[in-house]
């Protein structure tokens, strides 16, 4: 399955485009992957965040990307007081894995917060970065290794270091220790291009715009390292609606469709943003956002478009590693249970012990 889905897919990927007003930074072909709401009555103005410290999702931050006189927009979540997770290509700056140069004059990374929607407030800092990192296995958009052939959009990963605290208004995530299942709904958070179902993309990005939506992940691409064996490192989804329902009409994957005003696609500058699973009433993030495609005939960020991006299991002592063990891993609740049942055991063994 997995290798008929590549085949199918070549040619279609693309870059998750990092956005400067209306310009896409996409290669060739139209599109750049959004938080896009469904079809009337559902519209993208009723996915809209409403930046407070008690939303869900106030530690989601636009990022800001700036060298050679160009600006950019992506997406990150906070997982540390000082650590973001975003995309490997939002500041990779020649398209194969060049890292940006902080130390360049020009140059710089900056945070946007929107943990308040009150001018001044400090939930609105923006905070510059001291250091980024790309995962090094990530050698630009759809570059694979040596002597594997395809197209790879594998190891799109970066973790960037503030130069000061977040503000504390804005919630720290956890990453979930499972990993991602098809079939798995996942929540959707970003503030790139946006649009409906029907009309595609009409709406800008904004970085002090944050929309949310919902999707359900249908199959996945293994490590492209191991020649797309192994553990699965990409997944994949598909904007149903309107009677398009992608992958299951090219014989791939059939999900479950959701309800018009909670299925939605992603756009150019959601790049970098996460995709959350709910766990005892938490939002834990499991994946990020980075692509997208439109198959011939579909408008780009209408139904029948799809997307992906980084299964974050894959790579969690990279990310441990890269936040110097800032970020907090919570593990599969399978594991909680085995280690209550072992707590359990050797609670009883104890009495027996006494009892004798």
């Amino acid at each position: 399955m997995r290798k008929h889905m590549t085949k199918k897919l070549l040619g279609l990927m693309l870059a998750m485009a990092a956005i400067s007003g209306a310009a896409q930074a996409v290669p060739n072909r139209t599109t750049a992957p959004l938080i896009t709401s469904g079809a009337l009555p559902d519209t993208p103005a009723a996915h809209v965040d409403p930046n407070n410290a008690a939303s869900p999702f106030s530690g989601v931050v636009s990022i800001n990307i700036r060298y050679d006189g160009l600006s950019y927009i992506c997406s990150g979540a906070l997982v540390g007081k000082r650590q973001v997770v975003s995309a490997g290509h939002c500041v990779d700056t020649n398209g194969k894995g060049s890292l940006i140069d902080l130390n360049k004059p020009g140059n710089d990374v900056r945070v946007v917060f929107n943990a308040s929607s009150t001018p001044g407030d400090p939930g609105r800092a923006v905070v510059t970065a001291s250091k980024v990192q790309m995962n090094p296995n990530y050698a630009g958009f759809g570059n694979c290794p040596a002597g594997v052939s395809g197209f790879c959009v594998n190891d799109d990963l970066a973790v960037i270091t503030l130069g000061q605290d977040a503000p504390a208004s804005a919630k720290i995530y956890k990453l979930a220790g499972q990993q991602l299942q098809a079939n798995t709904r996942i929540i959707m958070a970003g503030y790139g291009t946006s649009g409906d179902g029907i009309k595609g993309y009409t709406i800008s990005p904004d970085f002090r715009v944050k929309r949310t939506g919902q999707n359900v992940v249908d199959l996945f691409d293994a490590d492209d390292e191991q020649g797309f064996n192994g553990p699965n490192e990409v997944w994949y989804a598909d904007f149903d609606g309107n009677g398009h329902d992608t992958f299951c009409e090219w014989g791939l994957a059939c999900s479950a469709q959701l309800p018009n005003d909670r299925e939605s696609g992603i756009g150019g500058g959601d790049s970098g943003g996460p995709s959350f699973i709910e766990q005892s009433g938490e939002l834990l993030l499991i994946a990020t956002n980075t692509f997208g495609g439109t198959p011939d005939g579909i408008i780009s960020g209408a139904f029948g478009t799809y997307f992906g991006g980084i299964v974050l299991h894959s790579y969690l002592d990279y990310l441990v590693g890269a936040t110097g063990g800032a970020v907090q891993v919570v593990p599969e609740p399978a594991s909680i249970v085995v280690f209550a049942l072992g707590l359990l055991a050797l609670a009883s063994m104890r009495r027996r012990v006494r009892q004798r």
